[in-house]
């Protein structure tokens, strides 16, 4: 068997036995680690950097996205299969941007897990396991939404124009404790755009408690929306801010395409 450092982690305690279980049944390790949360997970890879992460998406506290992107930010030769029971285009385009190794939907069979670990322990690059592999194409603004999202860690990210029309988006909207309409008020959006026309671009932070909002303009027709969760999300501003404002440079870019306008 392989002496991989295979970390599983899920809080169904069936589909984790199974998981790890099935590893060891298929010859590829035979003491795979299992935990039941993200927060469980970061303080086993603070002991130990696993080669493979395998992550639930939906779990109390962090999800595996969170846990995706941390991986990434701070160990990027960690490869990461994340594991779904049901699937989004938003869960799609996260795992695109995170540039995860694979996507693999529930339910699914020890040959499918067997093949997608394998390719993951002996491949650099993302898998495309038979069968259950997501299709991860986007266009360029909702690809670039992703990107700052994954720069960023936020919870949410939106591109609306100055009418307050949500144009693209990025962010599981189960996250969000409240509806976007009433997290990230319609009229910002025109109220950027005038400030924009008038002074050039601009960043704003709105305190809108359990939220922290992050505004920023585009052009004088588009602002960027960020949302974070501050009871269980950090963020700095300054990071957030240039992150952002390269982001906008390239929507604006975008935007101004012909085939935009």
């Amino acid at each position: 068997m392989s002496a991989a450092r295979i970390l599983v982690v899920d809080d169904d305690p069936h589909t984790r036995t199974f998981i790890c279980d099935g590893l060891s049944a298929l010859g590829i390790v035979d003491d795979a680690l299992g935990v039941a949360t993200a927060d469980e997970a970061l303080v086993e890879i603070s002991r130990q950097v696993p080669e493979l992460v395998i992550t639930d998406v939906r779990m109390p506290g962090l999800n595996g996205l969170d846990l995706a992107r941390y991986l990434r930010q701070t160990y990027p030769d960690t490869k990461v299969i994340v594991v779904t029971g049901y699937s989004t285009r938003d869960i799609e385009k996260t795992a695109q941007a995170l540039s995860v190794t694979a996507l693999l939907k529930k339910p699914f069979g020890l040959d499918m897990l067997g093949e997608m670990v394998r390719k993951a322990l002996n491949h650099d690059g993302p898998t495309q396991p038979l069968g259950k592999s997501v299709p991860l194409s986007v266009e360029p603004l909702e690809r670039q939404i992703s990107i700052l999202k994954r720069d960023t860690g936020a919870l949410w990210v939106g591109l609306f124009n100055a009418e307050g029309q949500l144009l693209t988006h990025t962010g599981l909207d189960e996250h969000l404790d409240r509806t976007l309409d009433e997290i990230v008020c319609r009229t910002w959006p025109s109220q950027i755009a005038q400030i924009a026309e008038h002074g050039g671009p601009c960043f704003l932070f709105i305190d809108r408690a359990p939220h922290d909002i992050y505004l920023s303009s585009v052009d004088s027709d588009h602002c960027i929306a960020l949302v974070y969760d501050r009871r269980w999300q950090t963020n700095r501003m300054g990071a957030v801010w240039l992150t952002t404002r390269q982001a906008a440079q390239e929507l604006a870019r975008l935007l101004a395409q012909p085939s935009r306008s």
